[in-house]
């Protein structure tokens, strides 16, 4: 969820065998396992991973007498110390190891149909520092889709599918097993709305926010953008603020835990033979936060869709997402006045009403992550180089806005004009 991406992958170097061989004899109790030798290929593709280095690890080796093969996805630190400090890529590795550690295996423990997450076989650090070790989607038939084209709506369908599945699971979990819920959410933190990343985000927003402007006054070429314009200028010095509120102003009958980061680069998709959409996993846990169920809905929204699947579909999602949220509530072993608690607190009218009052959030992510969505791989910003002081100067932002590709012009103008159209802005 940052401005842009340029991930100086270092694919092409080895990875560490002996922490390789350890992780899988421990995970399939498989003590005469040994590891020969591994392949290691870039696990993302530029401009789709800019938090860590990623790599696909192809493990040859031996089982007992038989040959032995597996992928792998290992994720590790970047190599940029600054760069590490500037997008607290620290936090968000620990957050998403702490996730994974303590989280994950829980939800896994007492709802596993219910887990939208790749299978982790390690979280934690070795010699070479933290890594994150998963299960290769690909061997299982998932893949990325064309982060430039919105999704459709068999893909937003099964997607808040899942999202209703997992918020479910923070529901039941208070109501059975209150105790362990809350000493698991404890191992998670907040690292982005919070004080200690105010500063850096606060400018990164309103970066974000000037570089919107220049697009929409780039199309004004008629003078319609007008007042539109002068609505978004009237945003600066609160986006951050804004963001911050919705994120964090919830009671806590209304917060489960959320991924916190759902958009198009994070989810993975599978078909069936007749190419239609049947699965999706979601990747990407460094910004798991405990919050309203709206949020994450918001961001998948405002991220991965267009106007017109906004128009036509907004409001059949929000139907998918409460029925699959309550039926799952309803199959749930909570007893009978817990469930019709929760069946009147989030009915379709209740989500709705919740998704409106964090509308806002809705068109921050979206000035935040639209120019990582739509940015064309072949001009991608190196983040390496920035400084704080790069997200205060308008000549670095207007060099970033010239390298936008059509479909970042197109698809912010569509949101601020819809935005503007439906009152938000007022």
């Amino acid at each position: 969820m940052f401005d842009s991406v340029h991930s100086s992958n270092n694919n092409d170097e080895n990875e560490n065998r002996e922490t390789i061989e350890k992780v899988l004899q421990e995970n399939g109790r498989n003590y005469n396992l040994t590891v020969e030798s591994i392949e290691c290929s870039p696990g993302s593709q530029i401009g789709d991973n800019y938090m860590s280095v990623v790599k696909r690890v192809k493990v040859y080796g031996k089982l007992g007498t038989a040959a032995f093969t597996r992928t792998l996805i290992v994720k590790r630190q970047i190599a940029s110390i600054s760069r590490r400090e500037l997008f607290r890529c620290d936090e968000a590795f620990e957050n998403e190891i702490a996730a994974y550690c303590h989280l994950v295996p829980v939800f896994r423990q007492h709802y596993p149909q219910h887990v939208p997450f790749p299978i982790c076989l390690f979280a934690g650090r070795d010699s070479d520092g933290e890594v994150v070790i998963l299960e290769d989607l690909c061997e299982s038939g998932y893949k990325m889709v064309n982060r430039l084209k919105g999704l459709d709506y068999s893909h937003c369908k099964i997607v808040v599918q899942e999202l209703a599945k997992l918020h479910s699971i923070s529901l039941i979990m208070k109501k059975q097993r209150p105790m362990q819920f809350r000493e698991s959410l404890e191992k998670v933190k907040e690292i982005v709305y919070c004080p200690e990343a105010h500063e850096f985000y606060k400018h990164s927003l309103e970066s974000s926010l000037r570089e919107a402007l220049s697009s929409l006054r780039s199309n004004n070429v008629q003078g319609d953008l007008n007042e539109p314009i002068d609505k978004m200028i009237n945003l600066s010095g609160k986006i951050f603020p804004i963001m911050c509120d919705r994120i964090l102003q919830n009671t806590d009958d209304w917060s489960v835990v959320c991924s916190g980061d759902l958009w198009v680069n994070n989810l993975m998709f599978r078909y069936d033979v007749c190419d239609q959409v049947e699965g999706v996993k979601f990747i990407d846990l460094q910004t798991v936060r405990y919050t309203s169920p709206v949020i994450d809905i918001l961001h998948f929204i405002y991220s991965s869709t267009d106007k017109q699947l906004r128009s036509n579909k907004l409001d059949q999602l929000l139907w998918d997402y409460a029925s699959t949220l309550l039926q799952c509530i309803s199959k749930s072993d909570l007893p009978r006045g817990e469930v019709r608690n929760y069946l009147a607190l989030f009915s379709f009218a209740n989500i709705k009403r919740q998704y409106l009052d964090k509308m806002m959030y809705g068109l921050g992510i979206a000035m935040w992550l639209l120019p990582a969505v739509t940015f064309h791989p072949g001009h991608v910003p190196n983040l390496d180089v920035l400084t704080l002081n790069d997200f205060k100067d308008a000549k670095v932002e207007k060099a970033i806005t010239q390298m936008q590709t059509p479909e970042y012009h197109v698809r912010m103008k569509d949101i601020v004009l819809e935005f503007y159209q439906k009152g938000y802005l007022n």
